[in-house]
């Protein structure tokens, strides 16, 4: 997932460690030992710009909802269970990926990928256009609004939650399109994989080792680069006017040789080092021996700054507190899937709340699937997205070999899903406090894929996906055809 190139996908030699047995899947652990691999001043940027003429009228505070946005529904009964407003394939092509997706103002679903033969709504090209692509769908997810041609892949997406200024990554630079994405406010060439961008318009992006930061105007703010550090991901706190950056270093030395150390860092907008989590010395880390790395970074609708991490067994950095090695976390466990034992080394995910500010860590679970037939050993279950509502429900999703938490029972629409079949696209749903799952699902009905992107607030709840194998499951869709990209839709909680 670093660098500029396309994320990759599971395939089928990934996948052979995913194979069905006879009487059910039960793949290995993922043994795969991962490989490793100053700044420029300028004036803060604008304070945030007037909500535009057509678009609804929006309360103050942090993440308000326009008047007109859905209603949040009650929790699901069963953590099992979801009822998608929609659930459907886009594109045409095994080479098409949904990549990214969020929630605009207008509590429209905005998806970013790579989409051939779409059809309904209108079209705008911008530049020579291309097959990456920005798709607007309405809250529920039942209608195509609109499709915006870029040329390359759209790797990423962010809506301005003040102002709904859409900023996106492809592998043919960075973009900042007005709320309808019919419009370049701002473009520059560099290729990137992640974006982000902050409630006044501040707008970071990765490109390989280096971390691009302009104002609502494209202006160069900053240019960071973490020295001798992979960078994975970005995230913007324009009320705090910081600027974070998640990855991992390569370590050759100290009592772990080698090994892989998560970090987080927080740099203000003129590129200065302001905190940083995880990210210690070598000598510091005792037997806490297992690779780790920060792979996603986002800021939630509440305010707080949320990490996805997954870690190579459970002699982790991340069972201890992101600031001191020598205390333990604050992790909140529900479960056998919240406790790191009987992991060996399959990669597992980690999730994390932490303090904007100050880099302090709030509270922490760890997600692991388990082979049941096995004496639930842990297995492999990575992470690719996560957010947060208003309410700070944490919502993350991925790609898991067999199996999460009652698997065979997930319902998607009131209709059991087929079985296992080599890489469940997962969506975990957690209450702000960490103590309860309320909802734990995939949307392969019988296929193979990982979930991409995940939004969620305004009352409205979505998950993008790579479809590497169909079926994945369908609801109301804008598609019903096999496409390589996939978008789900359900009421957000009230």
């Amino acid at each position: 997932m670093q660098g500029t190139r396309r994320r990759p996908r599971w395939t089928a030699a990934a996948l052979a460690l995913l194979t069905l047995t006879a009487c059910q899947a039960e793949p290995a652990a993922d043994t795969a030992h991962w490989s490793g691999p100053g700044s420029a001043s300028s004036a803060p940027p604008a304070a945030s710009t007037p909500t535009r003429a057509g678009t609804p009228k929006v309360a103050s505070g942090f993440g308000a909802a326009p008047t007109d946005c859905p209603e949040p529904r009650p929790a699901p009964r069963s953590a099992n269970s979801l009822d998608p407003t929609a659930a459907s394939y886009l594109g045409r092509n095994a080479d098409d990926a949904a990549n990214a997706v969020d929630v605009s103002p207008r509590c429209e679903i905005v998806v970013g990928g790579r989409f051939t033969g779409l059809s309904g709504g209108a079209t705008t090209t911008l530049g020579r256009g291309g097959t990456g692509a920005v798709l607007r769908l309405d809250g529920t997810g039942r209608r195509l609004l609109g499709t915006t041609r870029l040329a390359g892949t759209v790797e990423d997406l962010e809506v301005r939650r003040d102002g709904g200024e859409i900023a996106v990554a492809t592998d043919r630079g960075v973009w900042l399109l007005d709320a309808t994405a019919g419009t370049a406010r701002w473009q520059r060439g560099r290729g990137a994989t992640r974006v982000a961008v902050g409630a006044a318009g501040t707008v970071a992006a990765v490109s390989g080792p280096t971390v691009t930061v302009y104002d609502l105007r494209g202006a160069t703010l900053a240019t960071i680069r973490p020295a001798g550090r992979t960078v994975s991901d970005v995230a913007v706190d324009d009320r705090a006017g910081l600027v974070f950056v998640s990855g991992f270093r390569q370590v050759s030395a100290g009592p772990c040789v080698p090994v892989q150390i998560a970090y987080v860092h927080a740099y203000d907008r003129r590129g200065k080092l302001r905190w940083r989590a995880y990210d210690h010395p070598a000598d510091r880390l005792g037997d806490l021996c297992a690779d780790s790395r920060a792979d996603r970074v986002a800021m939630g609708r509440d305010g707080k700054l949320y990490l996805a991490g997954q870690t190579a067994g459970g002699n982790t950095i991340f069972a201890r507190s992101a600031a001191d090695p020598s205390r333990p976390a604050p992790n909140v466990v529900i479960d056998k899937f919240t406790q790191a034992f009987n992991t060996s080394n399959a990669h597992y995910t980690y999730l994390a709340r932490l303090d904007p500010a100050t880099g302090r860590q709030l509270a922490g679970q760890v997600v692991i699937s388990r082979i049941d037939s096995k004496g639930d050993k842990g297995n492999t279950i990575k992470p690719y997205a996560i957010t947060a509502d208003e309410s700070g429900r944490v919502y993350a999703g991925g790609v898991s070999a067999y199996q999460i938490a009652d698997r065979s029972r997930i319902t998607l629409g009131g209709r059991r899903l087929a079985a296992y079949a080599g890489g469940d696209a997962w969506v975990l749903v957690l209450s702000a406090d960490l103590r309860r799952r309320t909802s734990w699902v995939v949307f392969t009905d019988g296929g193979a894929g990982a979930v991409r992107g995940m939004a969620a607030g305004s009352g409205v709840a979505a998950a993008v996906a790579e479809v590497d194998k169909g079926p994945f499951h369908r609801a109301r869709a804008v598609q019903s055809t096999a496409g390589g990209g996939y978008v789900a839709a359900w009421p957000g909680i009230g």
